[in-house]
């Protein structure tokens, strides 16, 4: 847009010299223009009067469009080139900021470890099965001896009064039996250690005391299966 309007400047200032120069020559002396008589008029003057001026003004009008040429190059060469205007970044669309990561479920807690077996009491269990029933005996004892209250203590005294029982000594077995249901009633060997109680006063031909062993089985420990074998013994219906 700036190039075109130098170009038509450029024009117009050519076209303004170009009626200066027209006017200087309607404007020469009278004597210049004073022809010969109306019949000589039809002959065109002769050129040498008129073009050494004309020529000179038009050369310097070229002169002067030429210099206005190059000054409007110049401007144009000079004149930066228009910045492109920098693409904008994509605008990415919105997005929900993240949901909070869940808390992670508590751990369970770490199992209790389970506790391990007294090597006495394994050695006396050993024995027991391979029916050493004295040194099973004396390991059962060494057990009781040093936890009497520990964890293996109803199934050590229980094993070491059938031991008894097994040997046919009929009266240390109902006694040690006995010691059990005394000390651990709430053990589940609890009624079979009163069945064979009154098992062995039956061996011992203990009546009364066999009758009484079975009805304190049926009385504590009533849905028990030792119960049902008491009841049968005693005659008595559920």
């Amino acid at each position: 847009m700036k190039r075109l309007s130098c170009t038509v400047l450029v024009l117009t200032v050519f076209s303004a010299l170009l009626l200066a120069a027209c006017d200087a020559y309607t404007l020469m002396p009278a004597r210049s223009r004073t022809g010969p008589p109306p019949a000589a008029v039809a002959t065109p003057p002769p050129a040498a009067a008129t073009s050494p001026y004309v020529n000179e003004r038009l050369r310097a009008l070229e002169a002067r469009v030429q210099d206005l040429e190059g000054r409007l190059a110049a401007l144009e060469q000079a004149r930066p080139a228009p910045k492109q205007p920098a693409a904008a970044p994509p605008v990415s669309p919105p997005t929900s900021p993240p949901a909070p990561a869940a808390a992670p479920p508590p751990s369970p807690p770490e199992p209790a470890a389970p506790r391990a077996e007294d090597p006495t009491f394994n050695q006396a269990m050993k024995l027991y099965r391979g029916k050493k029933y004295e040194a099973a005996r004396q390991k059962f004892f060494q057990y009781l001896k040093n936890q009497p209250r520990g964890p293996k203590a109803p199934e050590a005294r229980y094993y070491l009064a059938d031991s008894f029982y097994k040997e046919k000594r009929f009266r240390e077995a109902a006694v040690e039996f006995n010691k059990l249901v005394k000390l651990h009633p709430q053990s589940i060997l609890a009624p079979s250690a009163l069945l064979r109680q009154a098992l062995s006063y039956e061996q011992l031909q203990q009546t009364t005391n066999y009758q009484m062993a079975l009805n304190q089985l049926v009385k504590r420990y009533p849905h028990s299966p030792e119960a049902r074998e008491a009841r049968k013994r005693l005659g008595q219906s559920r």
